[in-house]
């Protein structure tokens, strides 16, 4: 990983471009949406970001091989991909293009952005495929570029194109645009990965306060979104396994689509990117391994990644091989990763089909009518859990209504799990309580897990439910007949209790959506 760092061969994107010849619509009743950051976002780019999104839901499929390309203008070429797809017999479903050599100089700095990639790219996307962009910036502080492996001493620079260097990151992000719009006007949406790696110590952006790199990242946001127009943007985190602070430069959800992890280890089960996955799935975003490769190259076994994404790394929607010595096709087992029923390939690029959690069982649809208490859309809403490892949180990777529920994860052999808001609240004259509850795919849930949709009334906290329920990871519809309820008009508790099988075990997530009254 070093070495390859020192050689500037480093990361580079985990990003996506698709055909608009494949961007079927989704019809509302297949799925819910998972809205992209930007809202204005093209039809086209919404589809490619919701129908990633669903991947780990599938049996099959369900993971979207990539592989780098190279930098736009120095080295770019399909030459190892046809290496690839000789040695498997497949070609990656993502292609990725780096637009920046900022290891080089320039009497004019933005000539080290390139995007001369972009007639490959397109032709990748017009074959059915998808695409990835990342930029190795040169570094705004010298005139002349240069200085990828250099910290920048002063980076808030960034924030005041009155400064020299703010100037020069203007003018830096003016030519990135101007290939991004290009692709736009192509049809072909991006998934953009900017400054990867930013919690490694490697390059002139990373490791910077933390605070000042947020703002850089969400005036970007705003300048290519709302300045440059640019609507054709999947906005991509990616940090490195190796270091840590691996959120605490995440910008926000409202300014990424995606997050991921570059992870170069000879091990892919390694405790290290174990942490950093479950640290960035954490986020509430669609999860990606930005950047794979190995420590040892020529000698590296590619098929102990398909192992590790079963095991390990269930909810991964795509990964994206490095090339030259850390390629697939130049070490072994490259047939074993790009074969096997979990990796999707370009040909199975799908962009219309859309598989519900659950492997394709409908999210059982919000009740008529009713009064909606918490449906999760800005925040989670005070509510709170109890038995469980992590969250709640906010995410939009499924909804029982809109785009948004309430999750946490939680360790199946622990026992009952609760996700509940505690405060008084009046229910009195209503008729019916209902929600919508989910668990996830993975853990072992053995004969099934149930839930009961509950409150808590009175001064003695009295407990009332409506009953054990089997729910699904598609979404299973709980009712509370409030004519059953002691004491309604001092309601101090409502929530959803979730009791593992006998005999279940690992970690899984809990889910609650649309809590509504009638």
């Amino acid at each position: 990983m070093r070495s390859r760092r020192l050689r500037l061969a480093l990361s580079a994107a985990a990003t996506a471009l698709v055909s608009a010849s494949l961007l079927t619509a989704v019809a509302p009743a297949q799925a819910h949406t998972v809205a992209p950051a930007n809202p204005n976002a093209s039809p086209a780019t919404r589809n490619v970001l919701n129908w990633l999104a669903h991947l780990p839901n599938r049996g099959s499929n369900r993971i979207a091989s990539g592989f780098f390309g190279g930098y736009s203008n120095s080295g770019f070429s399909l030459a190892q991909t046809e290496e690839l797809r000789n040695a498997t017999g497949q070609y990656p479903a993502f292609l990725s293009c780096d637009y920046g050599s900022g290891w080089a100089t320039n009497n004019d700095i933005t000539a080290l952005v390139d995007w001369s990639c972009n007639s490959s790219l397109k032709s990748w996307h017009n074959s059915g495929g998808l695409v990835t962009i990342s930029v190795h910036l040169p570094s705004p502080a010298n005139a002349n570029g240069g200085g990828l492996n250099t910290p920048m001493g002063n980076f808030a620079d960034l924030l005041n194109p009155g400064t020299p260097a703010g100037a020069r990151w203007r003018a830096l992000m003016d030519k990135m645009a101007q290939g991004l719009q290009d692709l736009e006007n192509a049809g072909v949406p991006v998934l953009f990965r900017p400054f990867h790696e930013v919690n490694g110590d490697w390059f002139w952006w990373g490791n910077r306060d933390a605070n000042t790199f947020r703002q850089v990242w969400q005036q970007m946001y705003g300048y290519l979104t709302t300045t440059k127009g640019l609507d054709n943007l999947i906005w991509v985190y990616s940090a490195d396994f190796s270091r840590g602070n691996r959120t605490a430069y995440y910008p926000g959800a409202a300014y990424v689509d995606v997050v991921g992890v570059d992870a170069y280890d000879d091990n892919p089960q390694a405790s290290g990117i174990q942490s950093a996955y479950n640290e960035l799935v954490g986020l509430g975003k669609p999860f990606a391994f930005s950047e794979i490769g190995p420590d040892s190259q020529g000698s590296f076994d590619y098929g102990r990644w398909i192992t590790a994404f079963q095991q390990n790394y269930p909810r991964t929607t795509y990964f994206l091989a490095w090339n030259d010595g850390w390629g697939p096709a130049r070490n072994s087992g490259a047939g074993t990763l790009f074969g096997n029923a979990w990796t999707l390939n370009r040909g199975e690029v799908d962009l219309g089909t859309i598989v519900e959690p659950g492997g394709g069982t409908p999210t059982t649809p919000p009740p008529a009518g009713g009064t909606l208490l918490h449906g999760f859309e800005s925040s989670t809403e005070g509510w709170a859990g109890t038995t469980v490892t992590g969250g709640p949180w906010r995410v939009n990777e499924w909804a029982g209504q809109g785009s948004w529920s309430l999750k946490a994860d939680v360790n199946l052999a622990a026992g009952a799990s609760y996700l509940r808001r505690t405060v008084t609240t009046s229910l009195a004259g209503r008729s019916t309580l209902r929600a919508t509850a989910r668990i996830a795919p993975w853990g072992n849930h053995g004969a099934g897990t149930q839930a009961k949709l509950y409150v808590k009334t009175g001064g003695g906290w009295q407990w009332f439910d409506g009953g054990a329920v089997t729910v699904g990871s598609g979404g299973t519809a709980l009712t509370l007949n409030l004519a059953a309820v002691a004491n309604p008009g001092d309601v101090r508790e409502i929530g959803v209790q979730f009791v593992p099988a006998g005999g279940a075990g690992g970690t899984s997530a809990v889910y609650v959506d649309n809590v509504t009254v009638q």
